[in-house]
């Protein structure tokens, strides 16, 4: 006994060993550009805080007088980098003098590392303000707007010539714009049309996921190439899968045969417990009979009627049909961007999606109002 103990005393020594390891120069120091400005690390270089060799061509960093993060993209001009997500290799930028959409005009990543999977097309939009507004789904263009013109973007189709032809309105231009998944509603309804969301961009090379998610960090292998490799895990201060195995092993087995033995000692005391009471019962003459309950059927709605229900993704600014209504009334969590909500039409309540859509499987009702229409509950008419 005093042997495994001695062992497994080892085995959590390495481990911890193992979670404080750092790889020595070749890890460059973190920086920032200060408040809630995103850490700054490979590939990218915050200029004038990082050795050069921390970065990668392309990632140069800057903080302007405003101490925000810089990002300059060769033919776009600078844009303020809002956060980073150095697992998923994505950024988040935006204009630093928040007019984001006279940038899009001109917006190319020819040169950059960076790309986006989606593209909109966008109609820009001239109207003026002496007509009467006729409602649309979408917002004017503040920074471009004036008391006398106002400047709308619109997803390119209906909603052009509706406006050219009812409101006067005179097209400026179509442009390409980036737009993030988490922007869209279903149905290409889309939730930042005044185009002042944040863009969303990915790149791909140097690609350090893999190395990210085994909790190292990535950098340039030597100062003549542009090699990457990946530190602070096997191979480079770590423990070797071996040693991680016999590690998992030595503590997780004898955690094991613990919880299979109390199992087994709880079971011998229930199955006397249940013996004595039998015997009790057989010495008195009576005996037990226990009814199965009935099973209650469920009444909720078909997963066609469920689905035929609309589907949103919230985007970064959180925004709802109804502001005021910020949590999910069934699991009383509050909405966070990306998340999927489905909206009951006849009653404009919503939820989170997974939420609702187990609701209505057992109960034909909105959980908020009580609502019981027909069989197809709230469903949008052909």
């Amino acid at each position: 006994m005093g042997s495994s103990q001695f062992l497994i005393s080892f085995l959590f020594l390495l481990l911890f060993c193992h979670s404080v390891t750092v790889t020595g120069d070749e890890i460059c120091p973190v920086a920032t550009c200060g408040g809630t400005e995103p850490a700054i690390r490979f590939p990218f270089e915050l200029y004038g805080l990082q050795p050069e060799i921390c970065g990668y061509p392309g990632f140069d960093l800057t903080c302007n007088n405003q101490s925000r993060t810089i990002l300059e993209i060769s033919y776009s001009g600078r844009f303020w980098l809002k956060s980073i997500d150095y697992f998923n290799q994505e950024i988040r930028i935006n204009d630093p003098d928040k007019c984001l959409p006279e940038r899009l005009r001109r917006f190319d990543l020819r040169g950059s590392p960076f790309k986006t999977a989606l593209y909109e097309n966008y109609t820009m939009l001239r109207c003026s303000t002496a007509q009467e507004m006729i409602p649309i789904p979408y917002n004017s263009i503040g920074c471009l707007s004036n008391s006398t013109v106002e400047i709308w973007a619109t997803a390119s189709g209906a909603s052009v010539d509706m406006m050219v032809s009812s409101r006067g309105c005179q097209v400026i231009e179509t442009v390409k714009v980036p737009i993030p998944w988490s922007g869209y509603y279903e149905n290409s309804v889309m939730s930042f049309s005044d185009l002042s969301e944040d863009l969303v961009l990915t790149w791909d090379v140097p690609r350090c996921g893999d190395c990210e998610e085994k909790g190292g960090r990535c950098g340039i292998k030597s100062s003549s190439s542009l090699e990457v490799e990946c530190y602070g895990v096997s191979g480079h201060g770590g423990l070797s899968r071996s040693v991680s195995y016999a590690v998992t092993i030595g503590i997780g087995l004898p955690t094991l045969l613990c919880g299979i033995g109390i199992v087994c000692y709880m079971s011998g005391r229930f199955k006397r417990y249940r013996s004595h009471n039998s015997s009790g019962v057989e010495g008195g003459g009576a005996t037990s009979t226990i009814n199965p309950q009935p099973t209650v059927a469920a009444t909720g709605l078909d997963n066609p009627t469920i689905e035929s229900y609309p589907k949103a993704v919230i985007g970064e600014s959180r925004r709802q049909p109804k502001p005021d209504e910020n949590t999910c009334t069934i699991c009383l969590s509050e909405y966070q961007p990306r998340e999927t909500i489905r909206t009951i039409p006849q009653c404009q309540h919503f939820f989170h999606a997974d939420c609702i859509d187990e609701w209505l499987r057992m109960n034909a009702s909105c959980p908020v109002c009580r609502t019981s229409p027909a069989p197809l509950l709230c469903a949008q008419p052909p």
